[in-house]
């Protein structure tokens, strides 16, 4: 089977949910008290992978622009082109004023002891002057905006 940026991108929508799940279940003591960043970092991980994939396959759909993924990561503001999707104009606009879609654009996966209380660079404490992301809301979000997308897309 052909590898595709749609089967990726709803590959790592799985992984977020079941990371999503283990949030709300787990012990908040387990993995010495940091399971809950580790996890919530791998949630907010396959979240960004997720749109990634989906903003390349926006592309791949509309050969028209002649526009491909770039190499690395890249976000909808990364594309400098004048004439580019509808899809992505309206992505690169919510990046900014979107407060779901900026937080998990803008997250901050390395922390420095500088950031942190106490100079603490491994805890859960310096989660707390981190950017907040509203998990669920971030994940119910992305999804209803790939599928809008995706249904857009089988009109051209």
């Amino acid at each position: 089977m052909k590898e595709s940026f749609r089967g990726q991108c709803n590959l790592h929508i799985y992984f977020a949910e079941q990371y999503l799940k283990q949030l709300g279940s787990a012990d908040s003591e387990e993995w010495g008290g940091h399971f809950h960043r580790a996890t919530s970092e791998s949630l907010t991980w396959q979240l960004l992978l997720a749109y990634q994939c989906h903003l390349a396959d926006v592309l791949e759909q509309q050969p028209k622009f002649g526009i491909s993924a770039p190499q690395g990561q890249f976000n909808a503001r990364s594309f400098v082109e004048v004439d580019l999707p509808p899809e992505i104009v309206e992505l690169a606009d919510r990046e900014l004023h979107s407060p779901w879609l900026s937080s998990l654009v803008n997250y901050s996966f390395l922390q420095t002891a500088a950031a942190s209380p106490a100079g603490v660079i491994a805890s859960d404490a310096g989660s707390t002057r981190r950017a907040s992301v509203d998990y669920a809301d971030c994940l119910a979000e992305l999804k209803s905006l790939i599928a809008r997308h995706r249904a857009t897309l089988m009109e051209y």
